[in-house]
């Protein structure tokens, strides 16, 4: 204990001795200590957790491999699709996506083609753990079994930046491929 307490004296009198010197070294180390915490960072986002959900480790995308070393995705389809997650044991949720394009139609926007990504289940944002930035998610009653899906449409952030301006006047209406759809 007493050699720390004289090291310490000794630090003290020599920082007294030439300031410059303890001024350069502060910033140096102010400035490695910044440097190092951005630099991390960015690596943590980019490539440790990549993935803004919750439990993004738990998330899986079922594919298969042919003999050739091909990796291609396993389409469900019919008694394959949704209703099977319920079954397994060890399945918590299991949710399946479809990508298209939509065509934008109206009066301000004619022609212009969107990527859309339809969910099998309203609760696709409950799922994943990711709340919508802005208004709702998809609802039980915007498909109920046996009867058309209503037209309703959640925008990425993305889109509604590019499109609407950022507006966050909900509840207006949006042609999709000649259908009104409320967003």
């Amino acid at each position: 204990m007493r050699t720390i307490v004289q090291d310490l004296q000794y630090s003290v009198r020599q920082l007294v001795k030439s300031p410059g010197l303890a001024l350069t070294a502060l910033v140096s180390l102010a400035l490695g200590i910044g440097a190092t915490t951005a630099v991390f960072s960015v690596i943590y986002a980019g490539l440790i957790n990549p993935y803004p959900f919750t439990s993004a480790e738990r998330i899986v995308r079922l594919t298969m491999q042919s003999k050739a070393g091909q990796a291609d995705w396993i389409n469900l389809n019919g008694g394959a699709g949704p209703s099977s997650g319920g079954s397994l044991a060890i399945v918590e949720s299991l949710l399946a996506m479809d990508y298209h394009a939509m065509i934008q139609t109206g009066h301000d926007i004619s022609g212009e083609m969107s990527d859309a990504i339809g969910f099998n289940r309203e609760t696709v944002f409950a799922d994943l753990g990711v709340p919508p930035a802005l208004g709702r998610g998809l609802w039980p009653s915007d498909a109920v079994e046996g009867q058309d899906p209503q037209a309703v449409t959640v925008l990425s952030y993305k889109f509604w930046q590019a499109h609407f301006l950022s507006d966050p006047g909900r509840g207006r209406k949006k042609r999709f491929n000649w259908t009104e759809r409320t967003i």
